[in-house]
């Protein structure tokens, strides 16, 4: 292994460490297909420009950007402020996204009637989705009575679009009779649609059918069939209801030991929050990086690099002191490791002392600083990072939330 090896590594990892890209940004990239790629430093330049030049589209990514600490830091409040500029001016997916600001509070004093609103305008221009959310918030106590007639109305037009979602909820409207008349031949032509097309909702709430005998004949090896399927999408729902199947025997052959794995996996996916989720992540190492042979005890070349600061051979010694891949394990020196390569800003280092921190791993558990680190690597653009970070600040108090991101504020000017 020669040390060019770790600067060709370095050069697949540059986005992630904030050096320019390799695919280079084209004249003709829109912001949204540099989002999608990921190339948050050139989709802010060209947001923060068009933006600058009175375009309310670009307006509307940059709040989007905002609300999800992609290339900028989080920031709820301007994402709000941008939003509501490009919501006046007619802008859908900012209408949309304040609504559910308005409604939920993010970043703003809770309002739910005007949330309503804007939903309601970003849902009339047809868009599915937004019909969806629009629902969604009608079907919902967070704003307010729920209203289930007005919500089948919009499930409906989203369903007749082909959103799987609504096609879900508005069949179980139909199957419980809420908001519209019980028709259960509809409700399960509704589930149909949406089984087939990987909904594991759908997929449970077609194996109830069966299993009730509502609507169809009375059929445990279908409904066996369907909450198969939707249990191994992970849906608490169906992880219970096919555990009640192996423990009567019912569709399947009788087995206890599996029945109780089941309602165990329930349980603890029914206990949700950051434990759920964290414990979903494990410890990954960047994907790029896999085909490394971690048993194998580092070579001279590779010691060498990360002595002379080389950020993905620190990163790699963070893993092998971490796992005990070819080292002793040692958390206290895959922590070093990984607070010298985040220091050169790699979102892979930043994401894993994320995790260190929020589980406790060889440092006190810090949720505090657990959310800088992954606001640092959501920053970069690494997976998952803002999914953990928006889960850690519901374990927060909101002036804990204030001032981790004043530190992270402060981490990036001085980048």
């Amino acid at each position: 292994m020669r040390v060019q090896t770790y600067r060709k590594w370095l050069a697949a990892l540059a986005f992630a460490v904030g050096l320019p890209s390799l695919a280079v940004a084209q004249s003709g990239d829109t912001i949204e297909a540099l989002l999608e790629r990921s190339d948050y430093g050139s989709a802010r330049l060209q947001a923060e420009a068009r933006a600058a030049n009175g375009d309310d589209e670009a307006r509307s990514w940059l709040a989007h950007m905002y609300r999800q600490g992609l290339g900028v830091p989080q920031d709820l409040v301007r994402a709000v402020e941008l939003d509501r500029m490009s919501a006046q001016s007619g802008v859908p997916r900012s209408q949309n996204a304040l609504g559910h600001s308005l409604v939920m509070g993010l970043g703003v004093e809770p309002d739910a009637g005007a949330g309503l609103v804007w939903l309601l305008r970003a849902a009339e221009t047809g868009d599915a989705r937004f019909e969806f959310d629009y629902a969604q918030a009608l079907s919902s106590d967070s704003a307010g009575s729920p209203d289930l007639t007005e919500a089948a109305v919009w499930y409906r037009r989203a369903a007749d679009q082909g959103l799987v979602e609504a096609q879900t909820n508005l069949g179980i409207l139909y199957m419980t009779g809420q908001g519209v008349e019980q028709d259960l031949d509809r409700a399960r032509a509704l589930f149909i649609a949406g089984a087939e097309a990987g909904d594991a909702q759908a997929q449970n709430n077609l194996g109830l059918l069966y299993v009730r005998g509502d609507g169809v004949t009375r059929d445990y090896e279908a409904a066996f069939y369907w909450f198969q399927l939707a249990a191994a999408q992970d849906l608490p729902q169906a992880l219970r209801n096919l555990s009640v199947l192996y423990e009567s025997g019912q569709g399947a052959p009788v087995d206890e030991a599996q029945a109780r794995q089941l309602l165990e996996r329930a349980r603890m996916l029914e206990s949700g929050g950051l434990d759920q989720l964290l414990s979903s992540i494990g410890f990954p190492v960047d994907e790029r990086l896999r085909d490394l042979d971690w048993t194998a005890p580092p070579d001279r070349t590779e010691l060498t690099a990360a002595e002379a600061n080389d950020v993905i051979a620190q990163y790699i010694q963070g893993h092998r002191f971490m796992r005990g891949g070819g080292v002793r394990q040692d958390l206290q020196s895959a922590r070093s490791m990984f607070e010298a390569a985040a220091a050169q800003g790699l979102g892979s280092a930043e994401f894993s002392l994320c995790l260190l921190h929020a589980n406790g791993w060889g440092v006190p558990q810090n949720y505090r600083t657990a959310y800088v680190w992954c606001s640092l690597a959501a920053y970069r653009g690494y997976p998952d990072a803002d999914l953990l970070r928006d889960n850690l600040a519901l374990q927060m108090t909101g002036d804990q939330v204030d001032t981790a991101r004043r530190d992270v504020a402060r981490r990036l000017s001085s980048d």
